[in-house]
């Protein structure tokens, strides 16, 4: 189990315009590799294994509720997940924001890196985060986004924008040659756009009258392309004496 992944962090280099199926398809498969690393070690709840000489010192989550570990506790949202049932099955049996009743896929990437036990909220938690929890990684993701920023608008929650601007300020606080070392060599997540088919376009009429249905979907691509490349230049300042940065991506 461990190897696919392994195999599953070093995606295709980016290439012609894809379809929504192979975009889908390329996003599930890093999923699934690691969901069934979990599984293999959920029957006899045994410890997780660690992949051997990994070189990534962070992991950075940004997205929704498949990724949030608690951002939306801290914003004026009914999209929450801080009270019961959730968490029963998380250490010490409270809600933490988590829309799960235990860990999520970020927490367990991290814990299968060797990185730390858990991936910290970066706005629930950033008067209790030291600059070395930050270069280990955070979740800057807000369940109930999307990659139309309307969706988020419509839920009370963080847009893909701020949650680039929280990104932003975590390297500044980092700063300088530190925070380009560790964002050379992280694993950035990206899991959106099911609020914006199921809760935007789905829900909503005043979206399918203006868009078609490949219309909305070309609009989330392109808006992830634009997220993509805002979030590299970001980098860019962090990285300039550090040398070159390989960016590998699914399209």
């Amino acid at each position: 189990v461990v190897g696919p992944v392994t195999r599953a962090f070093r995606l295709p280099k980016m290439g012609p315009k894809p379809t929504l199926a192979a975009t889908a398809a390329s996003f599930l498969a890093v999923l699934a590799a690691v969901h069934l690393a979990v599984a293999a070690t959920a029957v006899d709840d045994a410890p997780l294994p660690r992949l051997p000489h990994q070189d990534i010192p962070a992991v950075f989550a940004f997205g929704d509720s498949t990724l949030d570990t608690g951002n939306n506790n801290v914003l004026p949202t009914m999209v929450r997940a801080d009270h019961a049932p959730y968490g029963r099955e998380f250490p010490g049996g409270a809600p933490t924001g988590r829309f799960s009743d235990g860990k999520l896929l970020t927490d367990y990437l991290v814990e299968v890196l060797g990185i730390k036990e858990l991936l910290p909220a970066y706005r629930s938690g950033a008067a209790n985060l030291t600059v070395a929890d930050l270069a280990t990684g955070v979740c800057f993701a807000s369940a109930g986004s999307g990659l139309d920023d309307a969706t988020a608008t419509n839920a009370g929650v963080a847009t893909f924008g701020s949650q680039l601007a929280d990104f932003k300020q975590l390297l500044g606080k980092i700063g300088g040659r530190k925070a380009g070392k560790v964002v050379k060599k992280s694993v950035f997540l990206v899991s959106a756009a099911t609020n914006d088919m199921m809760m935007n376009y789905y829900m909503l009429p005043s979206g399918r009258s203006k868009y078609t249905l490949e219309q909305y979907h070309d609009l989330l691509i392109g808006n992830l392309r634009t997220y993509i490349q805002v979030r590299i230049s970001f980098l860019a300042p962090f990285l300039q004496n550090i040398g070159k940065i390989e960016l590998d991506c699914p399209h």
